[in-house]
């Protein structure tokens, strides 16, 4: 591959976290039946890199998210290895085919596999410790690789809203980074990558990692001694590609499908691994973590109202509680802790990480606003504890899935302020801007 001048001790581990057959499924909503069968085991991979000062660890995961459960993994991992929770970042891949982890998901299915649970988290923290533990002189390098297999779910429908359609026309970012870690000799130990689209192929009853998994077998079929380790991009309002590309809706892959797919997210990956324009990764290491307040409309007591025996079942839940809540002076939150991590290698390479399903336009306008200050860029939304769907502004005014519905979902009293993007992308620029300066 390449040369770097500069060494950091790097320690890669990798842990099975299938679970066991019969537990409930988490991400859609509709889906009350239990897990028949496996269609691929699901891994977690923890990534522990040190410059001598400063470490990080990287855990990158084949469930929905670790939401709530953050500072419970974080404290375990603290424990195992000694790092700063801050400097520990928690990336899910978002599968929709994983385990339930939120508390929400009790509440839709009347329990959680908490014996599951506690096995996750601790294997998560092992995990870690292992790769802590084993940790050995490398070189970093980046390089960035395309892949189309995602498109929009929000097409203009030329009234002024959307319609959850296949879209190129919409914003879509098919670009696929990729983190190449060797040893000082130039043999390749892992691959760190990621992708922008949310992994919600199929949805039935079989567990496994959608287009994640299939890409890391992929990848790992022509480098059987390299680890890989996928954090999911800003995906919020992205999808997978339907099999006939004609096709003007979304319609399920079957396993068979689905594999195809990852194979080529995984092609495009190794093409980057074995082209010449891998760029060194060299600098000290900084870190930053903040946590934004962000705010939701407040509550339209009319709609509320109006919703109250109107629409879906969720629909009428929401209703049900704000408008309970308000009757009897219960208090409504209309404040949400959301938790940003920047890391910055010198300047030549930012990561940043993002508590929310961002939609794609953040991610585009990050790298479009910091390319100056850094050489390379790495987005992973779905990290830590998520808050849910941040649309940008200018998509608020449209509503949709993304902007509202999955408010309701939350039971939240409206959508996200018009000026939270800003808030969440000047904040980035604090961070960083102080990262330079220190």
């Amino acid at each position: 591959m390449s040369s770097s001048n500069h060494t950091y001790q790097v320690g890669v581990s990798t842990v099975d976290i299938t679970p066991p057959v019969g537990i409930y499924l988490a991400g859609f909503a509709a889906r009350q039946e239990p897990s028949t069968e496996v269609y691929h085991p699901l891994k977690a991979t923890a990534v522990a890199i040190d410059d001598g000062e400063t470490p990080l660890l990287i855990v990158g995961a084949e469930i929905l998210g670790f939401y709530e459960r953050t500072e419970e993994v974080r404290s375990r991992i603290n424990a195992a290895t000694g790092i700063d929770p801050a400097h520990i970042i928690l990336n899910g891949s978002h599968t929709h085919c994983g385990p339930c982890i939120r508390e929400m998901d009790r509440e839709r299915h009347g329990e959680l596999d908490d014996d599951y649970l506690e096995d996750l988290f601790e294997n998560v923290a092992e995990c870690a410790k292992t790769a802590w533990e084993d940790r050995s002189p490398a070189r970093l390098s980046f390089g960035t690789g395309s892949c189309d297999i995602a498109r929009s779910r929000r097409k203009a429908d030329g009234k002024g809203g959307v319609a959850w359609v296949p879209s190129l026309e919409a914003p879509h970012d098919h670009d696929v980074p990729v983190i190449a870690i060797e040893s000082p000799e130039g043999e390749l130990r892992c691959v760190i990558f990621s992708y922008a689209c949310h992994p919600t192929s199929r949805s039935g009853t079989l567990i496994g990692g959608d287009y994640v998994c299939f890409a890391y077998d992929h990848i790992e079929t022509v480098y059987p001694d390299v680890e890989t380790c996928f954090l999911q991009g800003c995906a919020g309002d992205q999808k997978t590609k339907p099999v006939d590309p004609m096709s003007k809706v979304f319609v399920q892959r079957e396993v068979d499908e689905i594999r195809d797919i990852g194979v080529e997210l995984g092609e495009s990956v190794i093409r980057v691994l074995a082209s010449q324009n891998l760029r060194h990764i060299s600098g000290p290491i900084s870190i930053a973590q903040t946590v934004l307040n962000i705010e939701t409309e407040p509550i339209d007591m009319d709609l509320v109202k109006s919703s109250l025996n109107a629409g879906s079942d969720y629909v009428r839940a929401w209703a049900r509680h704000l408008f309970e809540s308000v009757e009897n002076n219960i208090p409504v939150a209309t404040s949400f802790p959301f938790e940003i991590q920047t890391m910055r290698f010198g300047d030549a390479l930012a990561i940043v990480g993002l508590a929310a399903e961002m939609n794609v336009e953040h991610g585009l306008r990050l790298k479009r606003e910091l390319a100056p200050y850094f050489e390379n860029l790495l987005v992973a939304a779905y990290t830590n504890d998520i808050v849910g769907y941040i649309p940008v502004k200018r998509q608020i005014p449209e509503g949709g899935y993304e902007v509202w519905f999955n408010q309701q979902h939350w039971k939240r009293t409206g959508p996200f302020v018009e000026d939270t993007e800003d808030r969440i992308h000047d904040a980035v620029h604090e961070m960083l801007d102080v990262l330079k300066q220190g």
